[in-house]
Parts: structure tokens; C-alpha cells; sequence
């Protein structure tokens, strides 16, 4: 008769059986408590066990995290001293807070570091979030999630001033909770100080880059608290070495040796921060001059908000240099780059006013320039009349007394004035032929400095503008004009190699004109509708093969450089002269000072359409923008322009440029693309689904990991090659192979091979290992070489069943 006994840690369906059977040869499966190898021993026999001490202190101690927390605050005040956002005081709490993280999850053995890795980063998430909206901005949360949500849609360049600061801030936040969580991480878990250098040496690199002082100290500080980090974690893993091969240490001996190793290594830090001033400084090597031009260009596109989640690859292209307003040409690029602060002020009658200071005839596609005005210079004295564009016109005179509060720079010392003056009250020189083009002033411009000046502003009335037709519509004023071979050959010139395209939409948007002056209005009504087109002065760089016009065509954004160069080139290309026009919009009026003031953000683009007998007329077809006093746009100091208006003069704030600048990586808004109303049915469902995502999301890594972690628990009491071979049950079992009562493990190892042939040399090894490792005396127990060789074999059994499984599933 047989007896047998059941195993606590069988598999499904599985019991053992004594050893010894009829035959007496064949061993059958005894129960663990059978198995002396495996119980365990005391001393003192019935006594209750030891308790055992817990230590708080970390194997490495605690001074690698007080070097780790030099070395992320030098780092952060260096993020801090580049000026990048406000509220930058945030980041000295994200820190800390991700190097507690990181060597909580370091030292975290018992559940899976794939799902410690995953809590740890929905932490620092909600951390900065909570820091940038709660502690710094004093806002709602939802302001930040609708910020991200138009950062992923549809990129940096989509988000107002506001909320891309903000969501810079947070990016910033999120960044220093990571270097604190990755720099614990990796010297407490991963051993791995030498990229905890590289990670913290390169961050600094780049923002020092952007800071006005000069910071050396940070950087003699965070090499220093590097240096010794990576000492000490040197120390810590050879020490852990020793101990695994047999080394016996006590508290007395690791203290001391650690005093002596740290000693010698801060000798070592100090020579080596003061040595590196006498080593001579090396060519750096072409790979390393591509490498830190990529990184420049990256930080560069980011600093300006040239930044697009489609195009990542333009991230290391060349920066686009922003568009100089004051220069002999202008060249339309991503962004502007302006004076600041008040550069002048006037006042007067007929006021406010546009003040044009120069114009631009010829066009390659990218850049302007001024053909005609670099010919016939000519010179006048202070209340010298200047010859007017055309002869008996109608105009409204208007007198106005500019103060230059800070020149605006430039090549010239450039006159700003109502379109068009015909007298300055200091010496002139006006550049142009048989038209002015360019008033400048023949000394230098100083601060303080005035002058007056008288401005006839040419108007045209409905009847004159009906008798003026298209240049091609046959017979009119155009063939009579003294001048039309000298427009036609600086005023019609269009790039080489336009796609017809362009004027097929000029011919679209003017169908059904019944005259030029009805033409150009038309065209400028089609580029101004903010329905359409949106006024931005952070845009991405203008492919080099692509014209400005079929830019903004495509893109359908950009500032009043774009607009004024598509409407000048669609009129040339019907036929109409036209020219570019850069000076000043009218500014905003100040009821204090009684005069209206002039930003060096209100440098504006425009452009005059020439109308035989009454010289150049202006049009402004940049959106939110309006030449006529009765169409002003409203008054203040917005950075993006707002629609047309008809409040009174004394309460309307002018539109103006917001510049960008190099220590504010969060791009500058424009006005189709707001946040919008967080409260709106539309955002609300988009953050529902959102948030149903990012939930069903976190469930599916949680089953994961809870899955990873049940399975790795499976029989973690038995040896490695026992668990093995359970593992290997649990699976067949699925595959409806499960073990039988009255099997021995020969027996079974048997019906696998026959089931998968092609895993059947890697069974019956693992079936004997596990034979011998159950019931060999201590002395034949499997070799660690064996355990080794078994883990090898492991993959392959484990493919084999399961595709064994996935076999029934199919049939199933």
C-alpha cells in the first residue's frame, strides 16, 4: 500500500507522494518538511525567533544624498539665474522633493521598479503641478492642464504669453524633481554616478549659457559635490563586493576605511579643481563642434518659441535670426527683433497718426531692400519745402512736434513722420527719385532731441478712385502717368520663380473690382479678416525654398511684415505699384503727459498703393490693425493686436509687437489660438477623455506590474530550481497539461516531451536538477554552475509552453 503527501507549494492538482514504491526504484515527491536542508535552525530550540533590527540608514549612508543635494541646487540656481520664467523659487522645492522619491524607490525591494518608476513620475507631476499653480501663479490647475492640452494639439507656438510661461514653469518644475529623482536613482540603486555627472554637468552647461553674470562658483561647487559622490559610490560598491566574497567587516573597520577613502578623495577634488586652471585649453574636435551647435541651436529655438511637436527635427536647425526693423533691408523671419521701452512721443493736430520713416521697392522672396533710395540723395535745410509725390492732390495737413525720447537705432538716423512730409525743422536728407522713400536726419539722433514737422496726408475720394482702373483693363490714368517706366521698374518687381498659385488668389480675392482703389481694398480686407488669418509674432523659421507669401498662405499667421509683403507682392502681380512702408503705428495716448506715446514694440509694416495723380496711398492689412483714425484699434498696451473698433481717439490703446526676448522661452500668443474658456462644454469633454485615458492607462500599467509582481512571489520560500520547475507546471497547466496525482516527475517530464518535442533536452535537464535538488543528500545538491546553466534553458521552455497555451487558446 502507497501513501503520500501533498506539497504546500505544488502546482495546480499536483501532490507528492512518498519516496518508495512496489518497485522500490523509482523516487516519488516527499513533502518540504521532509527535507532537512530546507527547515530552519536555532539554537535554542521552542525559542521565539530574533526579532530583526531595522535600519534606516542606507547602505551607501547618508552622504551621498547630501552631495546630491549640493549638486541639484547648483544646477537649480543655475536654471534660476537664466532668468527663463518668474517664480522660478518653486524649483528649490521640486528638488528635494524628487531626491526623496528616488531613494525611496531605490531601496524599494519588494515591488517592481517598472511600477515604483511610474508612481514616482505621476508624483513629481501632480507635485508641479501643485507648485506652479498653487504656490506660484495662484491659479487653477485646470489653467495648467488646458495650457498642456494646447501644448500637445498643436504645439509652443499655439499658446498665449501667459499660459506658455506657464506651462514653461511647470516644464521646469517637473525638470528639477527629475534630476533630484534621477540622480537618487542612479547613485543609491543603479551605482551609476558617471551619468549622474554627465546629466548634471550638461543642465548647467547650457543654462550658465544664458546667464548675464558671470556663475563660475556654481560650476566649482557641483564638481566638487560630484567628484566626492562618485568617490563614495565607488567605495560603497567595492565594499558591497568584498562583503559578497567572504570579507567579514564590522561598524569600527567600515568607519574607518570610509574617514580615510573620503579624506584621501577630498584631497584628490581639491588638487583637481586646482590643477585644471594650468592644463591648456584644446581645439575642441569637429564631432564636439557639431554636438554642442546641435545643443545651442535646440536651447536657441526653445528660448524663442520656435518649438513644434510635429516637426521635432527642427529643434537643432540653425535659429532663425529675428527680423531688424532699422536696418537698409528686412529680412521676414520667425520673429522680430525691437527696441524697448518708449522711443518717442508727439503731439500735434490730427492726431494719432502712423509715422513712416522709410520704404522698400525690392523683393527676393525673403528679404527687402531699397534699390531707388540708394540713388539721388538730396539735401535740405531746416522748413525747406520737399517736392510732394504728386501735384494738386488732395491732402489733410497736419503739424507735429516729435520728441526722440531713445533713438531707435539703425543704420540711419531715421525721421518718423505722417505719410507724406514736406518739412522737417532740422537739416534733411531724403533718399529717392522722382519719389521720396527715406527721410533721415543728416546728424545723429540724440535723446531728448525734437523737431517738428508738417505732413500733407494725401486722400482719395470715391469719384477719383472709380476713374482709376487695373493697369491691364485698357486705356486710363496709367498711361498717362509722367512716371510709370520708373514704377514699372522698381515698384512691379515681383521674386523669380512665384507659384502661379499667388496670383490666382489675388485674382480671386479682387474678382468683381470695379477699379484699383476697390482692388486694393478688397485684398487688404481678405489678409485683415481674423477669421482667416491670425496676427503671431513668434512663428516657426521660413523654409529657405518656400517665398514669405506662400508662408503665410500656408501657415495663415504671422506679424505685420508677413501681411504687408503678401499684399504688395498680390498687388505688383496684378499690375498696381506698390511698396513696403516700416515705421511706427500710432502709439498710445497718455492723458497725464497730453501726448501720444510711441513703444519701440509699435514698430509696424504697412504698405502704399501708388494711384496716378495722387502719389502713394497707405493700406494696413495686418489683422487688428486700422490706418483710418475711425478704425483705430483699441487703446493700451496689449500684446496682441485686437479687432477694428470704433471707440473714440482718447480711449483707444494702439496693438503693438510684443518683442521677443532671449530669456523667455515661452512663446508670445496670438489671437486665434487662446486658451479659451476652461469652463466650456468642449474642454470639458476634451479633459474628460483626457482624464479616462490617462486613467485606463495607469490601470493597464498597474495589472502589469501587480501581474510581474504575483508572478516573481510565486514560491519565493523554495530553492530557485524548485520554483523553476513549479513555474513550469502552473504554465503547462494552462495549456491543459497539468500534473497528475499518481505521476512522478519522470513521468510527467515525459507527457511534456511528448507535447513539445522541441523542448525536451531542456525538460529532462530540468526535471533531473530538480529531482536531485528535492531528494540528493546535501553534498549532491545542484551546483551553482548548474543553476547557471538552468536559468539559460529558462527562456526557451518558457516560449515553448507558451505558445503551447496560446495553441489551446486558438483552438478554444
Amino acid at each position: 500500500m502507497k501513501s503520500s503527501t501533498v506539497d504546500s507549494y505544488s502546482s495546480a492538482g499536483f501532490q507528492e507522494r512518498a519516496f518508495g514504491s512496489a518497485t522500490g526504484n523509482d523516487p516519488r515527491l516527499v513533502s518540504h518538511a521532509s527535507d532537512p536542508r530546507r527547515q530552519p535552525t536555532s539554537s535554542h530550540p521552542g525559542a521565539p525567533p530574533a526579532k530583526r533590527r531595522v535600519t534606516l540608514a542606507p547602505a551607501e549612508g547618508w552622504l551621498p544624498l547630501l552631495l546630491l543635494l549640493v549638486a541639484v541646487y547648483s544646477v537649480v540656481f543655475s536654471i534660476i539665474y537664466a532668468n527663463w520664467v518668474d517664480h522660478t523659487f518653486i524649483l528649490l522645492w521640486s528638488a528635494p522633493g524628487g531626491l526623496l522619491t528616488g531613494l525611496l524607490v531605490a531601496k524599494s525591494r519588494r515591488v517592481p521598479q517598472v511600477m515604483l518608476h511610474v508612481a514616482a513620475c505621476l508624483v513629481g507631476y501632480w507635485l508641479s503641478v501643485w507648485l506652479t499653480t498653487a504656490v506660484a501663479l495662484h491659479i487653477s490647475w485646470l489653467a495648467l492642464i488646458d495650457g498642456l492640452r494646447l501644448l500637445v494639439t498643436g504645439g509652443v507656438t499655439t499658446t498665449t504669453g501667459a499660459s506658455s510661461e506657464m506651462v514653461f514653469l511647470f516644464y521646469l518644475a517637473f525638470l528639477c524633481f527629475f534630476l533630484g529623482y534621477l540622480g537618487s536613482w542612479l547613485a543609491y540603486r543603479a551605482h551609476l554616478p558617471w551619468l549622474v555627472a554627465l546629466a548634471y554637468c550638461s543642465i548647467m552647461l547650457v543654462n550658465l549659457n544664458y546667464t548675464r553674470q558671470d556663475h563660475f562658483f556654481l560650476i566649482v561647487v557641483l564638481l566638487g559635490a560630484l567628484i566626492l559622490l562618485i568617490a563614495r559610490i565607488q567605495l560603497a560598491t567595492q565594499l558591497e563586493q568584498w562583503r559578497s566574497e567572504g570579507l567579514y567587516t564590522d561598524r569600527p573597520w567600515l568607519r574607518a576605511i570610509s574617514s580615510r577613502c573620503m579624506n584621501i578623495a577630498s584631497i584628490l577634488t581639491a588638487l583637481i579643481l586646482i590643477a585644471s586652471w594650468l592644463f591648456p585649453v584644446f581645439t575642441q574636435a569637429q564631432w564636439g563642434v557639431h554636438f554642442w551647435n546641435d545643443l545651442d541651436n535646440a536651447m536657441a529655438n526653445i528660448a524663442h518659441r520656435h518649438v513644434s511637436l510635429q516637426n521635432i527635427g527642427s529643434l537643432v536647425k540653425p535659429y532663425d535670426n529675428p527680423t531688424n526693423f532699422f536696418g537698409d533691408q528686412l529680412t521676414v523671419s520667425g520673429s522680430v527683433e525691437l527696441p524697448t521701452g518708449e522711443v518717442l512721443n508727439y503731439q500735434g493736430r490730427v492726431v494719432p497718426q502712423y509715422l513712416e520713416g522709410f520704404t522698400y521697392d525690392h523683393f527676393d522672396g525673403h528679404t527687402w531692400n531699397s534699390a531707388i533710395a540708394q540713388s539721388s540723395p538730396k539735401n535740405y535745410s531746416p522748413g525747406s519745402q520737399i517736392p510732394p509725390d504728386a501735384q494738386n492732390v488732395t491732402s489733410d495737413q497736419t503739424f507735429l512736434t516729435i520728441q526722440v525720447v531713445q533713438p531707435p537705432g539703425g543704420t540711419k538716423s531715421y525721421l518718423f513722420a505722417p505719410a507724406q512730409p514736406v518739412s522737417f525743422s532740422v537739416p534733411t536728407t531724403v533718399y529717392g527719385s522722382a519719389w521720396a522713400s527715406a527721410w533721415t536726419q543728416q546728424s545723429a539722433l540724440t535723446r531728448g532731441e525734437r523737431y517738428t514737422v508738417t505732413s500733407n496726408v494725401p486722400q482719395i475720394t470715391t469719384d477719383v478712385a472709380a476713374s482709376i482702373g487695373l493697369p491691364d483693363g485698357g486705356p486710363n490714368a496709367w498711361q498717362h502717368e509722367p512716371n510709370y517706366a520708373l514704377l514699372e521698374n522698381y515698384y512691379l518687381q515681383v521674386p523669380g520663380g512665384l507659384p502661379p498659385a499667388l496670383l490666382q488668389t489675388a485674382q480671386a480675392w479682387t474678382h468683381g473690382a470695379q477699379n484699383a482703389y476697390q482692388a486694393m481694398q478688397m485684398l487688404e480686407a481678405h489678409l485683415s479678416d481674423p477669421t482667416h488669418f491670425t496676427y503671431s509674432v513668434s512663428n516657426s523659421p521660413i523654409p529657405a525654398n518656400v517665398d514669405v507669401v506662400s508662408w503665410l498662405l500656408q501657415t495663415r499667421k504671422g506679424y505685420c511684415t508677413y501681411y504687408a509683403t503678401a499684399m504688395t507682392v498680390m498687388a505688383r502681380l496684378l499690375g498696381v505699384p506698390a511698396r513696403l512702408v516700416s515705421g511706427f503705428s500710432q502709439g498710445h495716448y497718455d492723458r497725464h503727459r497730453q501726448a501720444w506715446i510711441v513703444n519701440g514694440d509699435d514698430a509696424h509694416s504697412w504698405v502704399q498703393i501708388y494711384f496716378p495723380g495722387h502719389g502713394w496711398i497707405s493700406f494696413d492689412p495686418t489683422p487688428g490693425f486700422a490706418l483710418s483714425n475711425s478704425r483705430n484699434p483699441t487703446v493700451g498696451t496689449s500684446p496682441s493686436p485686437t479687432t477694428r473698433v470704433t471707440p473714440t481717439v482718447h480711449t483707444q490703446p494702439t496693438p503693438h509687437i510684443t518683442p521677443t526676448s532671449r530669456t523667455h522661452p515661452a512663446s508670445s500668443g496670438n489671437t486665434g489660438t487662446g486658451s479659451g474658456d476652461l469652463g466650456s462644454p468642449g474642454h470639458q469633454e476634451l479633459l474628460l477623455q483626457f482624464s479616462l485615458v490617462t486613467l485606463l492607462c495607469s490601470l493597464l500599467l498597474f495589472c502589469i506590474a501587480a501581474w510581474t509582481y504575483w508572478w516573481r512571489s510565486l514560491y519565493k520560500n523554495t530553492t530557485f530550481i524548485s520554483g523553476m520547475y513549479w513555474r513550469l507546471c502552473r504554465i503547462a497547466s494552462w495549456a491543459g497539461f497539468a500534473p497528475q496525482k499518481w505521476q512522478t516527475p519522470y513521468e510527467y517530464g515525459g507527457d511534456l516531451s511528448r507535447a513539445v518535442p522541441q523542448a525536451a533536452a531542456p525538460l529532462q535537464r530540468l526535471t533531473n536538477l530538480f529531482v536531485h535538488d528535492r531528494w540528493a543528500p546535501p553534498y549532491q545538491a545542484p551546483y551553482a554552475a548548474e543553476e547557471a546553466d538552468l536559468e539559460r534553458l529558462w527562456p526557451h521552455l518558457r516560449r515553448a509552453f507558451l505558445s503551447l497555451f496560446w495553441r489551446k487558446l486558438k483552438r478554444t
